[in-house]
């Protein structure tokens, strides 16, 4: 009735053997929900070696190649070595990898900001379903169910029983106005657009659950907190083919959001697999290579 257009969100799992838990967040307990696991266990199928518990510190550059990274800190500090290095640390964690190796990221941090209208409707059970299961796009955000746990376990306002709430997710594609320190603190901030947006996109939320028979008067929101960070070393023309900035070390690329020259605004994770993927084939290629 409100010319909203809602689509179905594809989901990557096998959605029919849903047990209905809700934690799909959390990541499936049941192993239901696809996830990127599958591609760690076809490399260490084919010999790669896994290590877990990592902090990788820097790089070790010397004539302009990367010789390997440096994880941990002092004592126990440790060089793993390398003829290429592939940095894949997310969008808040590879600039600061970056930075600590005296590589300038930019500040063009997006972080597609996460806010959940919400409201009270009896025995409504959300917090037991699939998490966007449609959506509805707007220019510059979009408009899912959601049950928001975040807010749920942190946030005091979330004052009500969690089978009697309801949400709607308003995802914004923010502008890029962040950066990441070298000791990974992040500076972002919403613009005076980015919360028009956001306002904008409230007033619709709290109409649909209006709709769905809340009372106005316990619609309320939850906690701003960030969705998919990104965009600290975009992509330009000059090294859309390439994939590979010329501030990084000629034996070093990036595979991450970091590379989104903006925020998508909305899921981000097929684009990103198509990158990395893009970046693993060139990776192939130059080893063949001899480079």
């Amino acid at each position: 009735d409100m010319g909203l257009e809602p689509s179905v969100v594809p989901k990557m799992g096998l959605a029919e053997k849903c047990r209905h838990c809700g934690r799909c967040v959390f990541g499936c307990p049941y192993d239901i929900k696809w996830d990127t696991r599958a591609f760690l266990d076809q490399a260490v199928a084919r010999g790669a070696e896994l290590v877990t518990g990592a902090r990788v510190d820097r790089l070790v550059i010397e004539g302009g190649c990367a010789r390997g990274v440096l994880v941990g800190r002092r004592p126990g500090r440790r060089l793993y070595e390398a003829d290429l290095i592939v940095i894949a640390a997310g969008g808040f964690g590879t600039p600061a990898i970056l930075e600590r190796s005296g590589i300038a990221s930019e500040p063009g941090l997006f972080v597609d900001p996460v806010l959940t209208i919400a409201a009270r409707i009896p025995a409504a059970w959300q917090c037991n379903e699939i998490e966007m299961p449609f959506v509805v796009q707007r220019p510059h955000y979009l408009l899912s169910p959601y049950f928001d746990w975040i807010s749920a376990l942190f946030n005091p306002a979330w004052r009500f029983p969690v089978p009697d709430m309801v949400g709607v997710m308003i995802k914004l594609g923010d502008e890029g106005t962040g950066s990441v320190s070298p000791r990974g603190r992040v500076d972002k901030r919403l613009t005076a657009l980015d919360r028009t947006r956001l306002e904008e996109a409230g007033g619709i939320a709290a109409e649909i659950l209006g709709r769905f028979g809340a009372d106005p008067e316990t619609v309320f929101t939850g906690t701003v907190n960030a969705g998919h960070p990104g965009g600290a070393l975009p992509l330009s023309e000059a090294t859309a083919t390439g994939f590979h900035d010329e501030r990084l070390p000629e034996n070093v690329y990036v595979a991450d959001a970091s590379l989104l020259p903006r925020s998508l605004g909305g899921p981000p994770i097929l684009t990103i697999i198509a990158m990395a993927k893009r970046v693993a084939r060139l990776c192939r290629d130059r080893a063949f290579a001899g480079v």
